[in-house]
């Protein structure tokens, strides 16, 4: 069994403060420049994939021929382009 004395000197132990300063590697700066042009093509593909979605839906709503593959092609590339924003913004705060 454990004293209260020993208890004390755990949560002591526990509570050091501990500091970390994280630094970037050698040569992470290229690293760095390659992620952000690959979320930039990611960016540029979701646009064009909502583009295209989004005009071949209308086209088939004018046919008459719209189905609900079509509007759930649509709401997919809309996820699709939510989960890439939140991508940017996370790697932008872990990395800032």
């Amino acid at each position: 069994m454990t004293t209260a004395g020993s208890l004390i000197t755990n949560a002591q132990l526990l509570a050091v403060d501990i500091q970390v300063n994280p630094t970037a590697p050698p040569g992470s700066d290229k690293f760095l420049t390659l992620v952000s042009w690959v979320g930039w093509g990611a960016c540029l593909a979701a646009v064009a994939a909502l583009l295209i979605a989004g005009g071949k839906f209308g086209f088939d709503k004018h046919q008459g021929t719209a189905d609900s593959e079509a509007a759930t092609r649509v709401a997919k590339t809309c996820v699709g382009c939510v989960i890439i924003a939140v991508a940017g913004a996370l790697v932008g705060g872990l990395t800032g």
